[in-house]
């Protein structure tokens, strides 16, 4: 978009609901009169075209301190499929710095192909958009915004129904704070044709990439050998596509069904569909065999990445979302020379998550997620049986003991997490302010919502953090199994940087200070690399926990990476 049509934009968006009020009454006025000139006419026709939108929703918004998103659709009409051409413009001229209508689009100016994407949002007015950076030809590019990694596909959430806009958000840091990969994000404001839209988040697409999921590239070709086993990604929600059912039944009326998500079901050959499925079939026989065992003598947590389980789990039962465990749930599995377990996750969709939701339980503090059967849901065909065996299972209830104490004393606190809260709800307080005058649904019940509505945004805010800390509590006192004493005290008593227990008989602690770790690498004698742990895995003044539990008892060698140094330990793994 031009300067000049933006300054004419943001000239219009100085006045105040009631002047453009009095203007439009002019308008009027001269038009009915007869006594307007025909130049006076023409500005005001010019003024009230470029006004509309405001004079529309009495919006007045010219700058704010979220990057500024805008779209010119070009006449073209947004869909639910297929994507259209638009071109789009970022205004970010960085942390801490006003950013302005008028200014230049100094985080992208381009094309971008743009639809609807959601499956109950859809419905609301406020849409949310699923964007791919294209060409001015319509070929994929990518290209780095709001300074999250590279990519073509990216989300513009509307986190129309959480009010708060931080469900979303507060879950994926996390999930990242666990030690995985979680959409990254970044709080804007929309802009469609000079009709403002309100506060969105730009978010990472769940996605296969070096910078988002990182598990290996699968191609066509690779049909055997430890080139077959990874990387997959598989979706548990509602249909959307081919894949195929479990063995075992769902929580109610049924099998389970999988999806292909990566490779799409498009593009993944028989062979690559029978390996996965056989794989999954494995973990799941184990799973519900009396032993644990599989009859190949393999138990389900040596097929399966336990700590991942664990620790969904705990994210899913923290946030008491109404979709856990089956809608928008993945679970993914890399190459074998790459670990090559079953692993939960990635996490995605906690709008209906910390009471905002009033139906499965949603905005009780207290029971049970994985036990929604109870609740009488209606969509447990898509959920798995799988935490229901998981929880009578000493094994997994022993860790989920040690890793939710552990987390309790770091970024689970109920301060810690409050803290988190008002540092958000400050940095949107006045784009927050904007966006509900844009939508005035602070009072309406959007989508079985909790009664009564707290009416304003500071209630949402509260009522979030009262939750929580209430939750956490009853957690506290619920979740079972007991973690080895002498695992705690020696997590007290760490030197930092240094892995513990040594031997270990599965898990293993580090300890990290101020000389963060860059990377780990886990080997074996012949120094194969078993496991990497980088990125957003290893955070300042935290605990990394390593689970070690299916691999075979014997030496492993820990590379602690540093930016100016590497340290090698010797790990004893008994049984």
């Amino acid at each position: 978009m031009e300067r000049k049509e933006l300054n004419q934009k943001k000239f219009v968006g100085q006045y105040t609901k009631s002047s453009l009020m009095a203007l439009r009454g002019f308008y009027f006025k001269a038009v009915f009169s007869k006594k307007g000139s025909n130049k006076m006419m023409k500005e005001i026709n010019l003024f009230c075209l470029l006004a509309l939108p405001f004079l529309s929703f009495g919006q007045s918004f010219t700058d704010s301190y979220l990057p500024i998103i805008h779209i010119k659709t070009q006449g073209a009409t947004i869909v639910d499929e297929p994507k259209v051409a638009v071109r789009m413009g970022i205004i970010d001229n960085g942390p801490g710095q006003l950013n302005s209508l008028g200014d230049s689009f100094s985080g992208y100016d381009g094309y971008i192909g743009i639809e609807f994407r959601g499956n109950s949002t859809q419905d609301a007015d406020k849409k949310s958009y699923g964007i791919e950076l294209w060409t001015a030809q319509g070929a994929d590019t990518s290209a780095s915004l709001l300074g999250m990694p590279s990519e073509e596909d990216w989300v513009l959430h509307a986190s129309h129904f959480d009010k708060t806009f931080l469900r979303n958000v507060l879950s994926f840091e996390i999930w990242q704070k666990m030690g995985y990969w979680a959409s990254r994000s970044q709080f804007c404001e929309l802009v469609i044709d000079g009709n403002y839209r309100g506060v969105y988040i730009l978010m990472e697409k769940v996605k296969r990439d070096k910078n988002r999921l990182n598990i290996a590239k699968l191609k066509p070709d690779d049909l055997q050998g430890d080139d077959l086993t990874g990387g997959y990604l598989i979706r548990l929600d509602w249909s959307k596509g081919p894949g195929w059912f479990s063995n075992f039944e769902a929580m109610r009326e049924g099998p389970l069904e999988f999806q292909y998500e990566y490779p799409k079901a498009r593009s993944i050959t028989i062979e690559q569909q029978k390996y996965i499925q056989a794989y999954i079939d494995s973990f799941e026989t184990a799973l519900f065999s009396p032993s644990y065992h599989h009859p190949s003598g393999l138990g389900y947590h040596q097929l399966a990445d336990l700590a991942s389980f664990v620790d969904l789990f705990i994210i899913n039962e923290l946030s008491r979302s109404v979709d856990a465990y089956k809608l928008s749930s993945y679970i993914h599995k890399d190459k074998n020379s790459r670990g090559g377990l079953l692993t939960a996750g990635p996490i995605w969709d906690f709008d209906l998550a910390y009471a905002n939701a009033a139906y499965c339980g949603g905005n009780r503090p207290d029971g049970w997620t994985y036990q929604q059967a109870e609740s009488s849901c209606d969509d447990l065909v898509k959920m798995p049986r799988w935490w229901e065996r998981l929880m009578q299972d000493t094994l997994f209830t022993r860790q989920l003991r040690c890793r939710w104490v552990a987390l309790r004393s770091s970024f689970l606190h109920p301060d810690s997490l409050t803290l988190w809260i008002d540092q958000y709800a400050t940095l949107l307080q006045e784009a927050q302010a904007r966006n509900f005058e844009r939508w005035e649904v602070l009072e309406e019940n959007l989508f079985d919502q909790p009664e009564p509505l707290p009416g304003s945004y500071t209630g949402e805010i509260d009522r979030l953090k009262t939750w929580m800390r209430d939750r956490i509590q009853w957690l506290d006192n619920h979740i079972p199994g007991t973690c080895d004493g002498d695992t705690l005290r020696t997590l007290e008593k760490a030197l930092p940087n240094r892995p513990f227990p040594n031997p270990s008989t599965g898990w293993l602690y580090l300890k990290t200070d101020a000389n963060t770790p860059i990377l780990l690498t886990l080997h074996d004698l012949t120094g194969k690399t078993l496991m990497r742990r980088t990125g957003a895995s290893i955070l300042p003044e935290e605990v990394i926990f390593l689970n070690l539990s299916s691999f075979t008892s014997g030496l492993y060698f820990l590379k602690i990476y540093y930016p100016q140094k590497a340290d090698v330990h010797k790990i004893v793994l008994r049984p």
